[in-house]
C-alpha cells in the first residue's frame, strides 16, 4: 500500500505519491516585480482593489511624508506641499477608519511647523491651508486647543519676528469665527488685547484695529464691553493714522456688538473724534462708516432693522432700541440737541 505524504517527507526510497502544496505554485503576481504589482492593481478594475491599494499606500506613505518634510530645503517644494495638505487631509477624514491618527499625527504638525517658515511664500501657503482646514472642520477641537493655538501663541511672543508675528495676529482673527467663542474667549482674547497695545510695531495694531469687529462678534456683548472696549478707544487714538483709519473702518462692527447705551454714551463720542481727525484719510474713512454706524440706532419697529446681539438679551435690548429717536433723528453724545450735522457743520470737518 502506498503512503501518501507530503513534498517534504518526499524519499527516493519509499514508495509514496506526491500531492503537490499550494506553495509550489507560483502566482502571477508573485512574479511580478513590486511595482509592476502597484501599477497592476491601480488599474484593476475591481473597485475594492483599488480602494485597499490607496488606503495600504497612504499608511505607509504619511510617515514616511513627515519624515521627508523634515529634510526639505527648497522653499518651492514646501510650498507645493503645503497647496496638497487640504487634499490629503480630505482623503484621510474619508477614510478615517482606516488611519484614524495619521491627519492629527503626522499632516497637523507640518502646517503648523511651516507657520514659521523663513521663507515667506512657505509661510503663506501654509497660513492658507490652516484657514481652509478650520473651515471644512477637518481639524478636531482638541487639536485646536493643543496643537494649533499654542503655536499661534509662541509666535506673537515679545521676541518673535515681526513680519511673523504681524502674520500670526491675522491668523488668530481670522480663525476667530471658525473655532468658536470659548476657545477664542480662553485662548485668543487674552493675547489679541496684548497685541492691541505692542507700542514696538504699529503693523501689529493695524492688523488689530482692522479685525476687531470680527473678534467683537465673536465673544459678544459682555467681553466686548469689558475687555476690548478700553483697547478699541486705544488704538483710535493712535499716533498712527493708519491704526485710526481702521479703526473707523470696523466701528459698525464694534457698535454692533455693544449695548444701545454704550453706543449713545461712548461710541458716538469716539466717532466724532474720528470724523473729525486731522488726516483726510481717516475723516474719509469715518464718513463712509457714518452711515452704518447711525442704522446700529435704528428703531426696528419703524425701520424693519434689528442687529441681534444675543439670544437672551433680544428683548433688552429691543426696548432700549424704541428709545431711540424716530425717523432720521438720532441723538450722539456730546451735542446738545438731536439733530442730523448740517451742511456747514459737515463742511468745516472736510
Amino acid at each position: 500500500m502506498s503512503l501518501i505524504v507530503g513534498v517534504d517527507d518526499y524519499s527516493s526510497e519509499s514508495d509514496v505519491i506526491i500531492i503537490p502544496s499550494a506553495l509550489d505554485f507560483v502566482s502571477q503576481d508573485e512574479m511580478l516585480t513590486p511595482l509592476g504589482r502597484l501599477d497592476k492593481y491601480a488599474a484593476s478594475e475591481n473597485i475594492f482593489n483599488r480602494y485597499h491599494l490607496t488606503v495600504c499606500l497612504l499608511t505607509f506613505i504619511v510617515p514616511f511624508l513627515f519624515c521627508f518634510v523634515l529634510t526639505l530645503t527648497e522653499p518651492t517644494v514646501r510650498a507645493e506641499l503645503m497647496e496638497q495638505v487640504p487634499h490629503i487631509a480630505m482623503f484621510c477624514q474619508e477614510n478615517r477608519p482606516s488611519i484614524p491618527y495619521a491627519f492629527s499625527k503626522y499632516l497637523l504638525p507640518i502646517v503648523v511647523r511651516y507657520l514659521a517658515d523663513q521663507n515667506n511664500q512657505v509661510r503663506k501657503t501654509s497660513q492658507a491651508a490652516l484657514l481652509v482646514l478650520l473651515e471644512q472642520e477637518l481639524i478636531e477641537r482638541y487639536d485646536v486647543e493643543t496643537k494649533v493655538c499654542p503655536v499661534l501663541i509662541d509666535l506673537t511672543a515679545p521676541d518673535s519676528n515681526d513680519d511673523v508675528k504681524t502674520e500670526a495676529v491675522a491668523i488668530m482673527c481670522k480663525m476667530a469665527s471658525m473655532v468658536g467663542k470659548d476657545i477664542t474667549e480662553r485662548l485668543v482674547l487674552p493675547r489679541f488685547c496684548e497685541m492691541c497695545c505692542d507700542c514696538r510695531m504699529f503693523h501689529v495694531r493695524k492688523v488689530c484695529a482692522a479685525n476687531f469687529g470680527d473678534i467683537c462678534s465673536v465673544v459678544g456683548q459682555q467681553a466686548t464691553e469689558e475687555m476690548l472696549l478700553p483697547r478699541f478707544f486705544q488704538l483710535c487714538s493712535d499716533n498712527v493714522w493708519g491704526v485710526r483709519k481702521a479703526c473707523a473702518e470696523c466701528f459698525m462692527a464694534v457698535s454692533c456688538a455693544t449695548s444701545q447705551e454704550v453706543r449713545r454714551t461712548k461710541l458716538s463720542t469716539l466717532f466724532i473724534n474720528l470724523i473729525s481727525d486731522p488726516s483726510r484719510w481717516v475723516r474719509q474713512a469715518a464718513f463712509q462708516s457714518l452711515g452704518p454706524f447711525i442704522s446700529t440706532f435704528a428703531n426696528p419697529s419703524s425701520s424693519g432693522q434689528y442687529f441681534k446681539e444675543e439670544d437672551d438679551k433680544n428683548s433688552e435690548d429691543h426696548a432700549s432700541a424704541q428709545e431711540n429717536s424716530r425717523g432720521q433723528r438720532f441723538l450722539f453724545a456730546g451735542w446738545c440737541q438731536p439733530r442730523p450735522l448740517t451742511a456747514e457743520q459737515v463742511w468745516k470737518l472736510v
